[in-house]
């Protein structure tokens, strides 16, 4: 089973390298290609300032590349679709239509697919500090609403930081029932609300620098300095955890967001009125 999945999914699934001017990787995430769109997670939108970013496919061993481009942000962000209510979601849908990725397999959207508890399913993405593609696998555990409303599929198996973005395979099937999202975890949560007390804790201390001073030495410096060895750790503690629930996005609101921006285009074109989006052939 997962073998198979492995066989007819992984070439699919790309490894997205954010990198500074200055060469440095920063962050790494997990897309899949669904006809000429790249999926992957909304953190993207959130990354801290990068230069550009890689995105790579490779072969069925896991770790050759058999296919790369690389794109500066301000092309990124030019192919990233934009939908009138995408605010809240936790996807975001890139068009990838070059000629270095048109021998990439796509993948399927199980949207019609019924999802039920214990489901057998699995994963395919890429982990903080590791080249290679890996697979796991594990179960639908629940269902979680957020407070806007929206559906998340809660899933049992080993998630890191770089898996997001990932696709949340039906075993059974082989089809894509979802994307994984660190959105909403509690983890995630949690990082966001400490980063936020150190930022407005350093703010703060900003204020009265130069005017505690203990002989040559300013105390409010000092105090900065701690804060940020905090946001530091923190943050490489964040990269590298290990969270045994995951949380995905149902397939069905990926097709949703590209039907609906689709139909928006359509109509905008037909009344030859300008459009916000970019048009491209999604199905």
């Amino acid at each position: 089973m997962y073998r198979n999945i492995w066989y007819n999914c992984s070439q699919s699934v790309a490894q997205l390298n954010f990198y500074t001017d200055s060469d440095i990787k920063i962050l790494t995430l997990t897309g899949f290609k669904i006809r000429n769109f790249l999926i992957t997670d909304v953190g993207i939108r959130k990354i801290s300032p990068f230069d550009r970013v890689e995105i790579k496919f490779v072969d069925k061993d896991g770790y050759t590349t058999v296919a790369s481009k690389l794109l500066k942000k301000c092309e990124l962000d030019k192919r990233t679709i934009v939908g009138l209510n995408d605010k809240a979601l936790s996807f975001v849908v890139i068009n990838i239509d070059f000629k270095e990725f048109e021998e990439i397999p796509p993948l399927s959207l199980g949207e019609e697919e019924e999802i039920e508890m214990g489901q057998l399913i699995a994963t395919l993405g890429y982990q903080v500090n590791q080249e290679n593609l890996s697979i796991k696998q594990g179960i639908i555990s629940s269902f979680y609403y957020s407070e806007e409303g929206y559906k998340y599929i809660q899933i049992d198996s080993s998630i890191k930081t770089g898996n997001a973005g990932s696709p949340l395979i039906n075993a059974e099937t082989g089809s894509i029932i979802g994307v994984i999202s660190h959105k909403i975890t509690e983890m995630s949560q949690s990082y966001r609300k400490l980063k936020h007390i150190m930022n407005s804790n350093i703010n703060l201390l900003k204020k009265y620098q130069g005017k505690y001073n203990l002989e040559d030495i300013d105390l409010m410096q000092v105090l900065i300095a701690n804060q940020n060895q905090i946001k530091y750790i923190t943050k490489e503690i964040y990269r590298i955890a290990d969270m045994g629930v995951g949380y995905a996005v149902p397939s069905m609101d990926i097709a949703n967001f590209i039907k609906e921006n689709l139909i928006i285009e359509e109509k905008q074109r037909s009344d030859n009125t300008p459009t916000g989006f970019q048009r491209f052939p999604f199905w």
